[in-house]
């Protein structure tokens, strides 16, 4: 297949010329993190998310945690309207992109050498076409699989190799009764800024996130403990986080849990990941404790047969 046979069309853009206050509002609205730019013959000259924005002060927190507190800092847009900025002060050019003949494993390979998410895809005359993303690779790979006509002794580098062999071992655990001052602490010390809620037995019994605490905030309440979590969780912060939540992790994760076995070829994991729209679902062993989790660049890295140790989402 190519990158055409796959990518997502009609893909949202942005020019040089908009105003950093509309891209914002558009990420926020749209669930993106990154957008392309283009100029005016639609040619792709760069791209903007989260990343420039975040990096050279524009907003404060990933828009991911904004999104979940349905909220962005009333004086953050308003200087952003007032002073004018536009896309060609902060994004990042040039782009990296893919044509849309592009095969998709070498699409694909390139998203794991770059490490991206997403790719502009363009035409021969470098105008876009199309976005291409990790979850539509790993998508067209779990379809594919599903209808596969290929004698089962040939196997795909999906089966011959387990979960077990990818996954992360270095997992942030709690217990539904931890105090949630010490959940966001953990929370916050995280990489993917998520742990895994453990009974007794290490056994998983839910998912908390940054955007699961927030989500559960009442929305008079949202902007105030957004100003909070900026602080690194001051005493104010977690008198204002038990006054709204309780005190203990169970109060606030996700649940139940899907998990896949460690000892499940990958391809396993991979639909469950396309299908389930899961990130990094939880590893488990044969009495069903936690040993790791498995995350999309590491599906994507197993699926070119790449040996990269524990992957990072």
């Amino acid at each position: 297949m190519t990158v055409a046979d796959v990518m997502s069309r009609a893909p949202e853009f942005v020019t040089p010329d908009t105003p950093l206050v509309e891209v914002v509002r558009r990420l926020l609205e749209r669930g993106y993190t990154v957008m392309p730019v283009v100029d005016s013959d639609r040619r792709v000259v760069g791209v903007i998310g989260d990343q420039d924005l975040l990096s050279r002060g524009i907003i404060s927190e990933r828009l991911h945690i904004h999104r979940a507190a349905a909220e962005v800092p009333h004086d953050t847009l308003q200087r952003l309207a007032s002073n004018g900025g536009m896309v060609r002060d902060v994004m990042t050019a040039p782009a990296v992109t893919v044509h849309e003949s592009t095969h998709v494993p070498e699409a694909a390979r390139l998203m794991h050498d770059r490490r991206l998410k997403r790719l502009p895809v363009i035409d021969d005359a470098g105008r876009l076409v199309g976005v291409l993303g990790r979850f539509d690779i790993l998508s067209s790979i779990a379809s594919g699989y599903a209808r596969r006509t290929a004698p089962r002794s040939a196997q795909l580098p999906q089966e011959h190799r387990t979960v077990g062999e990818i996954m992360e071992r270095d997992v942030p655990t709690v217990a539904e009764t931890a105090p949630l001052g010490d959940v966001i602490e953990r929370l916050l010390d995280s990489t993917v800024h998520e742990v895994i809620v453990v009974d007794p037995e290490r056994r998983p019994v839910g998912i908390i996130t940054t955007a699961n605490v927030l989500v559960r905030a009442d929305p008079a309440e949202r902007p105030g403990l957004l100003t909070q979590l900026r602080s690194r969780w001051s005493a104010e912060a977690r008198r204002q986080v038990r006054r709204t939540y309780g005190q203990r992790a169970g109060d606030v994760m996700a649940s139940p849990v899907v998990t896949v076995r460690d000892t499940d070829p990958v391809i396993t994991a991979l639909t469950l990941s396309a299908t389930k729209h899961l990130k990094r679902p939880p590893v488990v062993d044969a009495q069903g404790k936690l040993v790791g989790v498995v995350g999309r660049p590491a599906l994507l890295a197993a699926s070119l047969d790449l040996r990269i140790g524990n992957a990072r989402t």
